[in-house]
């Protein structure tokens, strides 16, 4: 089950903030839930992964289902997080990947702004990216 850390963290969270789908895996076998959300800024670990450009972690988490719309903080979904930290992956990897998944790109965060309007926002956001979010 869930060894939670004083920030309320799981090692599911860590494991997903280091790319390691195996420690992943492992814990999602212990019975972690897939969409297990640290207590502070109610990050699942999708966002985490997300945030740190974890690619490989953020694969293994869609593939057992995580919740590609949790909301955490402000009500930003993992996508709205991807364009907020898109230079981590300029090729937009991540974006892409989340968008290919199903992620709604016309959810809207605490404020009403899409994933769109983030990248607007965004110094330099690539037009290639900002056309893939458009809705």
């Amino acid at each position: 089950m869930s060894d939670l850390d004083r920030e309320g963290r799981d090692p599911l969270h860590y494991a997903a903030m280091n790319n390691d789908p195996d420690t992943i895996r492992e814990r999602l076998a212990a019975g972690v839930p897939v969409d297990l959300p640290e207590q502070r800024a109610r990050y699942t670990p999708l966002h985490f992964a997300v945030d740190n450009g974890a690619l490989a972690a953020a694969t293994a988490l869609l593939d057992a289902g995580a919740d590609i719309e949790a909301r955490a903080d402000r009500d930003i979904t993992p996508l709205h997080l991807a364009v907020s930290r898109w230079r981590q992956s300029t090729d937009g990897a991540m974006i892409k990947l989340l968008l290919d998944r199903g992620a709604d790109k016309t959810a809207g965060d605490m404020h009403g702004w899409t994933p769109h309007d983030r990248s607007k926002g965004q110094f330099e956001f690539p037009e290639d990216l900002q056309e893939l979010l458009t809705p």
